[in-house]
């Protein structure tokens, strides 16, 4: 199956010049190769003394999360609207692994997704939560999100977040609720995900450049987010801040970086 979303080509051509390697950022959130570390990664998290505010003194490695330019998440108020060429994202329905990596819950599907950008396919390499939602849009909160990470065969990364308000259950995401791993480490398996369903029907999104949201906050990050919200249950909501009370980093300056809006 796959869903065609729009995007824009030359936004992105323009963007491909500037792309960074990121190595070091996949070894640090947990995917791709692992690239050798003269020390080990220190430990981080979203409370002081090692919380948001501390990150880029922990390490050497961490210094963009102080000085970047680029970085995320944002309060995104779209500067370039326009009409946006289509997008193809394909994900097959089937089993995942969710993993507690101390940070949040990381779904890593057995049956590997991607898309199609302008510079060629990134693959789906895992799909995570954060509450509150890290993005605002022009200044609404949400509760919940869910971040898509894909990776192309270059290393680059491009990020679809996905924001929830509270209401109905989500069906789509209620198996792993009800099977949540409860411990750093712990990992369960589900049976069956269907990643497509968790799109809006009304496909409209943000797109611009940014950074990882966690430590080493590399930049060249190609986010897209969605503007229309899903929902989840307010008891899965609270299932999640059990294990999760707050994983979201605080809002960066946007530095008047391009934001397309397109539908």
């Amino acid at each position: 199956m796959k869903l065609r979303l729009p995007f824009a080509a030359t936004f992105y051509e323009a963007i491909i010049m500037k792309r960074h390697y990121l190595g070091i950022a996949l070894f640090a959130i947990g995917f791709g190769p692992v690239i050798a570390a003269p020390s080990p990664q220190p430990h981080w998290s979203y409370t002081s003394p090692t919380g948001p505010d501390e990150w880029g003194d922990l390490h050497d490695n961490h210094t963009l999360c102080n000085t970047g330019t680029q970085q995320s998440p944002i309060n995104i108020k779209a500067n370039t609207p326009g009409r946006l060429p289509a997008l193809d994202i394909h994900y097959p329905r089937g089993p995942a692994v969710v993993k507690h990596n101390g940070h949040t819950l990381e779904v890593t599907p057995e049956s590997k997704g991607y898309m199609t950008l302008p510079s060629g396919n990134y693959d789906l390499v895992q799909m995570h939560f954060h509450a509150p939602a890290e993005m605002q849009i022009e200044g609404h909160k949400y509760p919940f999100s869910a971040h898509l990470v894909h990776r192309d065969a270059a290393g680059n990364l491009a990020v679809i977040a996905l924001l929830f308000d509270v209401g109905a259950k989500n069906k789509v995401l209620a198996p792993l609720f009800s099977s949540m791993p409860r411990h750093e480490g712990d990992a369960v398996t589900l049976r069956t995900l269907d990643l497509k369903s968790l799109f809006p029907a009304k496909l409209d999104y943000f797109t611009f450049m940014g950074s990882l949201t966690t430590p080493p906050c590399t930049e060249g990050v190609l986010w897209q987010v969605f503007k229309v919200p899903g929902t989840i249950s307010k008891q899965q909501l609270k299932d999640f801040k059990q294990l999760f009370p707050m994983n979201a980093r605080p809002i960066q300056p946007s530095n008047d970086r391009a934001v397309k809006f397109g539908s």
